[in-house]
């Protein structure tokens, strides 16, 4: 069997404070300091949602990060952010601090030194550019930037109340100019899910249970609202989203399309709806994929990831193992490192999948969704690659 590695659809980095500074734009430094004075003061690790078992620093030392993802056997990955300067709500990714000026200030300061990071190792990280829809243009020029400064995709922002619904033909020029780049936009769960309070078990394991449907709106809207067939070249991933709604809502779609709805818009509103050409499974298939992360039988059932769209010849829809992608989510808390070989391993076992899906899913539809050269990563995996058949790796 030839080597097999992984690329990681899930990864968190961030810098540290100190590091941020050097990032920030020169207007926002006093605000800076008085926010890093505020987090030292209140004794808040500079850690952000980090396993105990792990060296902080792997989420900005370049090479011990290496380190422990060769051992891993993770070639290369797509970054997310572990924390924002300012923000006001614990353990989220890409916090907000609730000031326009100062979120942007943040996300600037973090595409800036991301690009740095992911230069620091040429073709092994795909990091995701902060955008914000509440300025289209800058939200593209943004996207642009990204492009010219080597970031591998873009992080769709979270649909707070009171922001821009996804169907809104007004994100038609950043469906655009991901489009025209080449750059994917990642949805990454957790996005867009209400605060709840008081903080504890309750709200944890609601947030854990309603963050698929947060996350997933995304999805639902841009389908309804026609954006796969203006911009047929747009590629959307669903990162830590769950996986198990995705079948049941497309079918849902489905169906519904078939059926057809024209008197709903027309009667409400005197307008037609859009004239659709695919059905929502044929765009998913052309246009979206599900990055299981991190990747265990519980997020979605190893039957349902056999062969083109999991059916093998048969018509009932499932994710399948052409679209998706395998996530370590290192180093968060719920990380499944140390022991991806041997999720890995599971997979490969399992009877629904043969050695081709099992490629497709560890590192082929990534490097081809985020743009990794598999012909530069070779002499990695040789190096770092593992044999799923060799009974040293556990199932």
């Amino acid at each position: 069997m030839e080597p097999l590695a992984i690329i990681s659809i899930d990864g968190h980095v961030r810098a540290t404070r100190a590091q941020y500074r050097e990032y920030m734009e020169p207007g926002v430094l006093d605000e800076f300091d008085a926010w890093v004075r505020s987090e030292e003061g209140s004794g808040r690790p500079d850690t952000g949602n980090l396993n105990p078992d792990f060296d902080p620093a792997v989420q900005w030392d370049s090479e011990l990060r290496l380190q422990m993802l060769d051992a891993e056997g993770v070639v290369a990955e797509v970054l997310f952010p572990n924390d924002l300067p300012f923000r006001r709500r614990r353990f989220e990714d890409a916090g907000k601090a609730g000031d326009p000026v100062l979120d942007r200030a943040a996300r600037v300061a973090h595409n800036r030194w991301l690009a740095d990071f992911c230069a620091a190792t040429p073709g092994r990280r795909a990091g995701q550019a902060l955008i914000s829809f509440e300025n289209i243009d800058l939200a593209v020029a943004d996207i642009h930037w990204a492009k010219d400064h080597g970031l591998g995709g873009v992080m769709m922002p979270a649909l707070d109340p009171g922001g821009t619904f996804f169907f809104d033909p007004v994100l038609d020029p950043v469906w655009a100019a991901c489009e025209e780049t080449g750059l994917p936009i990642s949805q990454h769960g957790g996005a867009g899910v209400p605060a709840y309070d008081p903080p504890g078990y309750a709200a944890i394991m609601t947030l854990a249970i309603e963050q698929s449907f947060y996350a997933g709106r995304s999805l639902w809207q841009m389908i309804l609202g026609g954006a796969f067939e203006r911009f047929p070249a747009l590629q959307v991933v669903f990162v830590e989203t769950g996986a198990d709604w995705i079948a049941p809502m497309i079918r849902q779609l489905d169906r519904r399309l078939d059926v057809g709805d024209d008197w709903v818009g027309f009667a409400l509103f005197m307008q037609r709806p859009p004239q659709f050409t695919r059905r929502p499974s044929e765009q998913w298939a052309t246009n979206c994929h599900a990055g299981i992360s991190p990747f265990a039988a519980s997020q979605l059932d190893y039957d349902d990831l056999g062969g083109a769209d999991g059916h093998r010849g048969g018509s009932r829809f499932q994710v399948g193992s052409d679209s998706a992608m395998f996530g370590v989510d290192y180093p968060h808390y719920e990380s499944i490192a140390p022991g991806t070989k041997q999720r890995a391993a599971e997979l490969f076992a399992h009877p629904a999948v043969d050695e081709a899906d099992v490629r497709k899913i560890l590192y082929g539809n990534a490097a081809a969704v985020y743009g990794f050269d598999l012909a530069a990563l070779q002499p990695h995996i040789d190096r770092i690659g593992f044999d799923l058949t060799d009974p040293e790796v556990p199932a």
